[in-house]
C-alpha cells in the first residue's frame, strides 16, 4: 500500500522534532563507555552497560526498612499523542494463587507465553535504492491477524529457591520507571518489578566460559545473547486492523502486586491506557517510546486499541522497552509520581527495599507465569569502586558482577570456579566523527583516506585486549543485522587505497586538523593519539585537544566546534530515533553536517517497513552508506564481561532496552568455590 507523500513528510517531521525533545530531556550529556560493574541488564541486567545518560537525579531518601547486611571489603590498593480512556467495568479482586512448589521444577511447555516473533511475514525481494528517490516508500503488508503460535518456549528447568547478591556501580536516580533513561533503574532497579505489553524472548545460554584461554579469541558480536525476538508479555494476542491500528488482547490472569498500599486487583485495559497516556507527557524523558501513537483506547476490560500516526516499524520494539512499563494508577495518585515509590507492578519481582546502599526484590509467587521466577529473591548492592566489587565476589559476598577488563582477567586467572560470558551494547563505545562542513574535511576523499590510513582493530587489540569491534553504532535489535566485520574492515587499514583516494581529495596537505577528545577515559586519549598519527602519515599536521565531558557536549555536539572528535556517543533510545536525530540530513543532532539523499531515503523507508527481513536489508545498506560517507562510526563498540560463581546457573545476560527477564531463569546449584 503506497503511503501519501504528505503522510511520509509528516512522519519525518514528527520523528525529528520528538527525537530532539528526547535528547534535550536527556540533558545532552554524552554516554561514556560503560564502566563494567556487577550484574546484567536486560538491555543488560544485573549491571547496566552504561552509566545514566541524564544528569544525576537525587537519590530517594532511605526507607525505614532495615538494609540487608552487605559487607564492603577493602579493595586492594591500586506533538504529544492524544490518548483517552474509555469507560470499563470494575473487576473483582483475583483469588490468591496456591503456594509455590519448593523443589526442582519439571520441564513445562507453558512456562513462557508462546508467541509468534513480531512481526512475521514472508520475505519479499528487496530493492535497495542507489540514487535520488523517484517514488514514495511503500510498506509491506502484515497479516491482518496474528495469534499465539504452536511453537513451545524453552522449558523451565532447575531448582526453585535461594537468594543471590549482585553488585552494581551506582544506584538508580529514583524509582520512577517512566522518568529516567537510566539503564540501572530499568534493569537493576525498580524496573524489574514491572511488565509491559511485549518483551524480548529469553535465549538459553551457551556453555559458559571458564579460564582465561577464551580471552585470546576476539569478540564476535554474533555470539552475543543480544539477538532478540519480541513476544507477548501482558498481551495474549495482537492483530493489525490496518497499517496504523494495532489491537491487543490482554491476558486475564494478571494481578497487581498485593503490597502496601495494597492493590492486588486484576490488570485491565484502562491501566495500559493510563500508563501510555502518562508516558506520552512531554516532560517524561522516555516519551519518544510512544511518539508515533495518536490515540489509545480501552475496548472493554481486556482489549487495547493503539492508533498510530503512520505505520511504525519499531512499535513493538518501543512497547517492549523496559521503560514502557505498565504502572498502577493508584501508585501514581499517591504522590503524583513514582520518584519515591511505591513500586507496584505485575512483574516477576516485588520490591521490598530501596535504599542508597542496596535494593531487595522478592519473587512474585502470583506471577502469571507460575513456574517463574526460580529464585526466591535478589539483593542488589551498590558498590561504586570496581576493585571493591571484584573483591566482594572473590570473598564470596557477591554471586554475580560485571567487572572492568583488568580486574576481570585477574580474577579468572586465580579462581577455577568462576564462570564468565560477554555481551555488547552497540549504542556505547568510542565514537569518531569528521566535520564535513569544515575546511579540507569537506572532501569525502580526504576523510576516506584518513580511514584507510588507520587500523582501529590494532588499537582494539592493544587497549581492549581484542574485546571490542568496529561498527556504525546503531542500536540494532539483532546482532545478525550488523554489517559483517570483513565488510566494515574494508573501509580501514589499506595504505594503497589511502594514497589512491587522496589524489582525488583536491587538498594540498600540510594543513592542521584539530582532534578534540572528550575526557571519558584513557582509552579515548589513546584513540585520538593513534588517529592523529594516521592523519600525519598523509602529510597533514594534527593536534589533540582534550576537553571536559561537559564542554564536549556543548562545544562539539551543539556548536560543532571541531575538525575531528573522539568521544562518547549521545543518548540513543532506538534505531529510528538515532537515524533521524543524527544521520538524516535534516537531523537536529547531525553534528558532522553530512548529507546524502540515498541515506535519507533509506532512513525513511526503514521507518515504515514492517517486514523484519526487508528492514534488515535496509539496515545493512544504511550501514554501508554511513561508512561510504566516512564521517561517523564507532571505533570500539562496548563489550561487557559478566563474572559469576559456578553455582549460579542459566546466566544469559542481555542489556537490550533494559530488559531483565533472564533474571527469572537464574537458579542456584551447589556452592563450590576454589
Amino acid at each position: 500500500m503506497k503511503i501519501r507523500l504528505s503522510y511520509l513528510v509528516g512522519l519525518i517531521v514528527v520523528a525529528i522534532s520528538l527525537v530532539s525533545v528526547t535528547l534535550a530531556c536527556a540533558g545532552g550529556d554524552p554516554t561514556p563507555t560503560p564502566q563494567p560493574t556487577a550484574t546484567i541488564v536486560p538491555t543488560d541486567t544485573p549491571i547496566p552497560t552504561a552509566p545514566p545518560t541524564t544528569k544525576p537525579e537525587p537519590t530517594v531518601a532511605p526507607t525505614n526498612t532495615p538494609i540487608p547486611e552487605v559487607r564492603q571489603p577493602t579493595a586492594s590498593p591500586t506533538p504529544r499523542p492524544i490518548i483517552r480512556v474509555e469507560p470499563t467495568q470494575a473487576l473483582p479482586t483475583p483469588t490468591p494463587s496456591s503456594p509455590p512448589t519448593v523443589t526442582p521444577i519439571p520441564a513445562s511447555p507453558t512456562s513462557e507465553p508462546t508467541n509468534t516473533p513480531i512481526p512475521s511475514t514472508p520475505t519479499p525481494t528487496v530493492i535497495v535504492p542507489t540514487s535520488t528517490p523517484t517514488s514514495v516508500p511503500q510498506t509491506t503488508a502484515l497479516p491482518t491477524t496474528v495469534v499465539l503460535s504452536g511453537r513451545e518456549p524453552p522449558p523451565v528447568t532447575g531448582s526453585r529457591g535461594g537468594e543471590i547478591k549482585v553488585a552494581i556501580p551506582q544506584p538508580p536516580p529514583h524509582q520512577d520507571i517512566h522518568k529516567s533513561v537510566s539503564p540501572i533503574l530499568a534493569a537493576w532497579g525498580p524496573g524489574i518489578a514491572y511488565s509491559r505489553l511485549f518483551r524480548y524472548r529469553w535465549i538459553p545460554p551457551g556453555v559458559p566460559q571458564q579460564g582465561i584461554e577464551g580471552m585470546s579469541i576476539p569478540y564476535d558480536p554474533l555470539s552475543s545473547t543480544s539477538a532478540h525476538e519480541i513476544i507477548c508479555d501482558l498481551c495474549k494476542s495482537w492483530r493489525f486492523e490496518n497499517d496504523d491500528v494495532l489491537s491487543i488482547q490482554l491476558r486475564r490472569e494478571v494481578a497487581w502486586h498485593d503490597t502496601n498500599p495494597g492493590i492486588g486487583r486484576t490488570l485491565n485495559a484502562s491501566d495500559v491506557v493510563f500508563s501510555l497516556n502518562r508516558l506520552s507527557e512531554p516532560t517524561i524523558p522516555n516519551s519518544p517510546l510512544v511518539n508515533t501513537i495518536s490515540e489509545v483506547r480501552a475496548i472493554g476490560e481486556d482489549t487495547v486499541e493503539i492508533h498510530l500516526k503512520f505505520p511504525d516499524a519499531e512499535i513493538f520494539d518501543k512497547l517492549a522497552d523496559a521503560r514502557a512499563a505498565v504502572v498502577a494508577p493508584e501508585a501514581i495518585n499517591l504522590e503524583g509520581d513514582l520518584n519515591q515509590g511505591p513500586t507496584i507492578g505485575t512483574g516477576p519481582w516485588m520490591q521490598t527495599l530501596f535504599q542508597r546502599e542496596a535494593m531487595r526484590f522478592e519473587a512474585n509467587r502470583s506471577y502469571f507465569i507460575p513456574e517463574l521466577p526460580l529464585l526466591d529473591g535478589i539483593i542488589i548492592a551498590i558498590i561504586e569502586d570496581d576493585q571493591t566489587r571484584v573483591t566482594s565476589l572473590r570473598t564470596g559476598q557477591m554471586d554475580l558482577i560485571q567487572p572492568e577488563l583488568p580486574e576481570f582477567i585477574a580474577a579468572v586467572e586465580r579462581f577455577d570456579e568462576l564462570r564468565w560470558t560477554r555481551s555488547h551494547d552497540s549504542s556505547a563505545g568510542i565514537e569518531i566523527a569528521f566535520n564535513t562542513r569544515r575546511g579540507d574535511l569537506a572532501s569525502r576523499s580526504l576523510r576516506a583516506a584518513i580511514l584507510y590510513s588507520w587500523n582501529p582493530n590494532s588499537l582494539i587489540d592493544i587497549i581492549h585486549n581484542g574485546q571490542s569491534f568496529v561498527s556504525t553504532g546503531l542500536p540494532l535489535i539483532n546482532a545478525d543485522w550488523l554489517l559483517p566485520a570483513d565488510e566494515i574492515n574494508s573501509y580501514f587499514n589499506d595504505r594503497a587505497k589511502a594514497l589512491e583516494v587522496l589524489k582525488d581529495a583536491a587538498v594540498p596537505g600540510v594543513g592542521t586538523l584539530e582532534i578534540r577528545v572528550g575526557q571519558f577515559g584513557d582509552e579515548y586519549i589513546e584513540t585520538a593519539t593513534s588517529l592523529a598519527s594516521a592523519v600525519k602519515s598523509l602529510g597533514f599536521l594534527a593536534t589533540v585537544e582534550p576537553v571536559s565531558t561537559r564542554s564536549f557536549a556543548e562545544d562539539v555536539w551543539i556548536n560543532r566546534d571541531y575538525d575531528i572528535y573522539v568521544g562518547a556517543p549521545p543518548p540513543q533510545s532506538s534505531v529510528t530515533s538515532t537515524l533521524f536525530s543524527i544521520h538524516h540530513s535534516g537531523a537536529p543532532r547531525n553534528s558532522t553536517g553530512y548529507a546524502s539523499k540515498e541515506l535519507d531515503l533509506l532512513i525513511e523507508q526503514q521507518t515504515i517497513e514492517l517486514d523484519p527481513s526487508i528492514r534488515r536489508e535496509l539496515m545493512l545498506e544504511i550501514q554501508r552508506e554511513i561508512l561510504r560517507g566516512a564521517h561517523l562510526f564507532r571505533a570500539a563498540t562496548n563489550v561487557s564481561h559478566w563474572l559469576w560463581w559456578s553455582h549460579l546457573n542459566n546466566v544469559a545476560p542481555s542489556t537490550y532496552r533494559g530488559d531483565s527477564f533472564w533474571l527469572t531463569r537464574l537458579w542456584l546449584g551447589d556452592r563450590v568455590r576454589g
